[in-house]
């Protein structure tokens, strides 16, 4: 984005980097929970570069960043990681040190097993349908992902009765207005939808 946000405190520099470093952790059963079955501590996570700001002459002509472009380099980018053994490796590091390290040292373990990431990226698929407590329907739900040690910026993307969420979590130095982040997000999407539109159109065209 030509716009940036710009940091406070004791962070006074602002740039984009072409690469950014995302968590992204993992339920390692795929989400599914067996009857009588509780939730369970069963979450790894995996680390992946992802593409930040892409400037340069995009496919279709223009010197703009191709949204269409960075899917395909994010897809590709998670594909490869989620195929690793990395969400089940952390999950039994994450789990010794848990059970056998001191707090401190714990923490200070995950911070510098990060990776240097930036930001961590979770998913969460709601029902479909409403649910009702005591007579009384759930009309919306909101994510929350607590910031794991040394990772400045939290996102959850959430779908819970056909209507899909984010929010976002975050140190007020890394993401000092939530409304202008989130609003960058859209705007991602709609170039998505808007190249996807074209995209028909075109497949369209050249049908005999």
């Amino acid at each position: 984005h030509e716009e940036f946000m710009a940091p406070i405190d004791a962070h006074e520099r602002k740039f984009v980097t072409s690469n950014i470093n995302v968590v992204v952790p993992v339920h390692l059963r795929g989400g599914v929970i067996l009857p009588n079955e509780s939730v369970g501590n069963n979450i790894g996570a995996f680390v992946t570069r992802c593409p930040g700001e892409m400037k340069h002459d995009a496919v279709g002509g223009g010197t703009s960043s191709c949204s269409a472009e960075r899917l395909c380099m994010v897809h590709k980018s998670l594909l490869y990681s989620k195929r690793s053994p990395a969400p089940f490796i952390s999950h039994h590091i994450a789990k010794l040190c848990s059970d056998f390290l001191p707090e401190e040292l714990s923490k200070s373990l995950f911070r510098r097993a990060n990776a240097n990431a930036a930001v961590v990226v979770s998913n969460n698929r709601g029902y479909d349908k409403k649910l009702h407590i005591n007579g009384m329907a759930v009309e919306s739900a909101a994510g929350f992902l607590p910031l794991p040690p040394g990772i400045p910026i939290g996102v959850v993307v959430q779908s819970y009765a056909g209507t899909i969420s984010l929010s976002v979590t975050s140190e007020k130095w890394a993401v000092p207005d939530a409304d202008k982040f989130l609003r960058w997000t859209l705007d991602e999407y709609n170039r998505l939808s808007e190249e996807a539109t074209e995209l028909e159109k075109n497949r369209a065209l050249a049908k005999p």
